[in-house]
């Protein structure tokens, strides 16, 4: 980026600005000078830049006689300037003038010059110093008010929706994961506005093996709404990738906390800038990708080593598509060829699903109230092979069903088939009415019902299906109770037992 100067002016004196960019600037400082001298300008000593500013510190020479001609250029055409690289003091004096000046000691400008660097000096050391004392000060109040007036922090609620983590590898356990967020600890205020409140965001990781859930805490003070865009960016594997106003992951085998400082460590020829922005980030291929800000080029980040290779900018959109519950939901399917399994109201039958209709491999189910049977049916394949007229369909018993639905993995996939007896799992509404919880029952292909386990959440308060081979789990809230507030949960169905664990999103 080509470098700036800018000049802004407070009456008889100023700063000086030099940069080249958001992340590479050094502020200096000018006054009027007195005879000959007619500006002098304090870029910072030799020191301060070791300190603060050590990436311009092999070219300040060339900074220096920049700044000096840009000032010229900007204010003062009619002058040159003389320069002390040591120091960092410019001194704009009226061309011509120049050959006459006395040096330094002889009671001249170049004397004047000195002196309002150590006035500048000594000034800069006596602001820092009431600073630190002022903080000191409002650190004790701040502390004081805090521990004896301040409000207590409330449960953590959930942050946004529940998300998938890990992978068949027992190292790496599978679970579900849900950002918390907690208001912290804050004096209370007189007109209501929470000027005063900030927020504090952790993650929830709860195992599908019923282990004990882990809350590892991210990030705190969070100001304002900052919290509001936080998400889960996802699971490597490895890696629960998240956005909480910076780049975090949490590693699955320890909770070790991994940030934007250790990547970068690990990539130490990368500019620092490709891990400073989350939003661009996304888990594709089973990789944290990142893109730049143009979206001209991309990273991909090895799960194991954090090393990033380039790779074409892509842009994730699972974030946007949001699975409806219906899209876990299947009426019926070709369990054998020629045999249909499924699950059917009277109404459906008289329908979609009469003898002489023709169905798909995978039926969708509407999520409508009814009472439902199980059905098994003899098809006739078509020329096509991906549609099947209904010859006959016969009920498997006279059991109802409310709600029934079979559950797959997702809104292209038949239902899961869990081995030994071969059979599928079925979800279905406890109690007509208000208040019917969700129950899922294993279901052999004959009929016959293994087991049913009831989850305790309202049927018709479920938010979200998180399907998985070893175990489904469901989100969402028991039946409303009077005077109650009703708790968000997330309950774990093991697929081939029905073992329920539940867990609770207030932490």
């Amino acid at each position: 980026m080509h470098p700036t100067v800018t000049i802004i002016e407070n009456g008889r004196d100023g700063h000086v600005e030099y940069s080249e960019g958001l992340l590479r600037t050094i502020s200096g400082y000018w006054e009027f000078g007195g005879s000959d001298v007619v500006t002098i300008v304090s870029m910072g000593t030799r020191v301060e830049w070791q300190r603060y500013q050590p990436w311009a510190l092999e070219r300040r020479a060339t900074i220096l006689r920049f700044v000096a001609q840009e000032v010229i250029s900007q204010r003062a055409p009619t002058c040159t300037a003389d320069i002390d690289e040591e120091e960092g003091v410019i001194l704009l004096r009226l061309s011509g003038a120049a050959a006459a000046r006395p040096q330094v000691g002889e009671g001249g400008p170049s004397t004047k010059a000195v002196e309002f660097v150590r006035r500048y000096t000594n000034y800069k050391t006596m602001l820092g110093t009431a600073v630190l004392a002022i903080a000191l000060i409002g650190g004790a109040i701040g502390w004081l008010g805090r521990k004896v007036l301040s409000v207590a922090p409330a449960n953590g609620v959930p942050l946004n929706e529940s998300v998938r983590y890990g992978g068949p590898d027992p190292a790496h356990p599978s679970g579900i994961a849900n950002l918390i967020q907690y208001t912290d600890p804050h004096i209370p205020e007189i007109s209501g506005r929470g000027g005063n409140t900030t927020t504090s965001i952790s993650v929830l990781l709860i195992p599908s093996d019923g282990a004990e859930p882990h809350v590892v805490p991210l990030v705190k003070e969070v100001a304002g709404q900052g919290h509001a865009l936080a998400r889960i960016i996802g699971s490597d594997g490895h890696t629960l990738w998240c956005d909480a106003t910076g780049l975090f992951g949490v590693r699955l085998n320890d909770h070790s906390i991994v940030k934007a400082e250790d990547l970068q460590e690990a990539n130490p020829t990368l500019d620092a800038r490709w891990w400073s922005d989350p939003r661009g980030m996304d888990i594709i291929d089973g990789r944290l990708h990142v893109t730049n800000d143009d979206r001209s080029a991309g990273l991909d980040v090895d799960p194991i080593t954090l090393k990033a290779l380039p790779g074409s900018p892509r842009i994730g959109t699972d974030r946007f598509n949001k699975p409806e519950i219906t899209d876990h939901f299947a009426a019926g399917f070709i369990a054998s060829p020629g045999t249909w399994i499924g699950v059917h109201a009277v109404e459906e039958l008289e329908g979609e699903f009469q003898e002489g209709k023709w169905v798909r491999a995978i039926e969708s189910a509407e999520d409508a109230k009814r009472s439902r049977r199980l059905f098994s049916g003899v098809l006739e394949p078509s020329d096509d092979g991906t549609h099947h007229r209904i010859r006959s369909m016969r009920p498997i018993n006279d059991i109802d069903h409310l709600n029934a639905a079979f559950l797959r993995l997702h809104d292209k996939s038949e239902p899961l088939r869990v081995p030994a007896p071969e059979s599928v799992l079925m979800v279905h509404t406890s109690d007509p009415g208000l208040g019917g919880t969700l129950v899922v029952s294993r279901v052999d292909l004959e009929g016959r019902i293994l087991w049913s386990s009831d989850t305790g959440l309202d049927r018709f308060l479920l938010q979200q299906i998180l399907p998985a081979t070893d175990a489904f789990a469901f989100v969402g809230n028991p039946p409303a109770v009077e005077g109650k507030l009703s708790e968000p949960m997330v309950v774990l169905v093991d697929n081939v037992t029905g073992k329920l664990t539940r867990h609770s999103l207030w932490r």
